[in-house]
């Protein structure tokens, strides 16, 4: 009697470790998942500041009717693009902090759809640029949002 019962608490033994072992990789795996979203968080927001920075001082560049774009002027288009750039950037840093941070992956999910939401309106006036933030946009929103699912199901 006495090794059945020792023989049932190591297997429960064993089985404890076994999932202690899967948990910890799939932890490892989420964290890395939203680390790749915050790298490139980091660079989509230096792309939206610099952004920022050309439609400032080049504004012939861009393609507008009677240089506006959505009945703002391509000054205040480029602030905005500089401001939520660098959003972007601080929430990606913010992310390779902690990237388990409740707060830094929220902060990133509001500032990534912001920013998509701004190159959908940009479209007009950079059609392939605007086409590519928002791709990464999308990337970025995938991978914060994924392990959000996955850490609220207690997987994580």
């Amino acid at each position: 009697m006495a090794e059945a019962d020792g023989t049932r608490a190591e297997a429960r033994e064993d089985a404890a470790t076994r999932r202690n072992d899967d948990e910890s990789v799939f932890t490892n795996s989420a964290r890395e998942w939203v680390r790749f979203g915050a790298i490139v968080m980091v660079i989509v927001g230096g792309f939206s500041v610099l952004e920022g920075v050309m439609a400032l001082a080049a504004p012939d560049t861009y393609v507008t009717r009677e240089g506006t774009v959505l009945a703002i002027d391509l000054a205040g288009w480029a602030w905005l693009h500089l401001v939520l750039g660098a959003l972007v950037l601080l929430s990606g840093l913010a992310l390779l902090r902690d990237a388990m941070s409740g707060r830094a992956r929220a902060a990133g999910v509001t500032v990534v759809g912001l920013s998509a939401i701004v190159q959908l309106a940009w479209l007009p006036a950079a059609p392939i640029w605007s086409i590519i933030m928002i791709a990464l946009d999308v990337l970025v929103l995938g991978a914060i949002v994924a392990v959000g699912n996955q850490h609220s199901a207690g997987r994580l």
